[in-house]
């Protein structure tokens, strides 16, 4: 009955939701790359709704809200994804590629949502800021 609950990311360590999406060496770092090319500056705070909450309250207007609310959903499901490759299909540990993955959902998602104005995706990866504020 009762399978591994360590964290497939860094072996030894208990796994739970904070862990897999905040506190994983893994997560933190994906989420330290988010935070950087996003220009804003957040702590790892006591779990995700609070990360959500603080990186809403570091955006400058409605619209940015909106784009750092997909982000932030774009980062947890792609999180989520690595978690379920690395169990279920022998996936690799590879932060740059998971933020890479994030940006290119996050650009396509918030076009086709029109949550972000039309851009072409190396603008969106160079700054995002610009088109979370128009």
């Amino acid at each position: 009955m009762g399978g591994s609950l360590d964290c497939v990311h860094c072996i030894g360590r208990e796994e739970d939701v904070s862990h897999l999406f905040m506190f994983c060496e893994f997560a933190a770092k994906v989420w330290n790359d988010i935070f950087r090319w996003l220009g804003v500056v957040v702590i790892m705070l006591p779990n995700l709704f609070v990360l959500l909450e603080s990186l809403m309250g570091a955006a400058s207007s409605a619209k940015a809200r909106k784009g750092f609310s997909l982000i932030w959903h774009t980062t947890v499901w792609r999180i989520w994804r690595s978690w379920n490759d690395l169990c279920f299909v022998n996936g690799i540990k590879d932060v740059e590629k998971i933020v890479d993955d994030i940006k290119l959902l996050s650009w396509r998602w918030g076009l086709s949502r029109r949550k972000i104005p039309i851009c072409l995706f190396y603008e969106w990866c160079w700054d995002p800021g610009i088109y979370l504020t128009h």
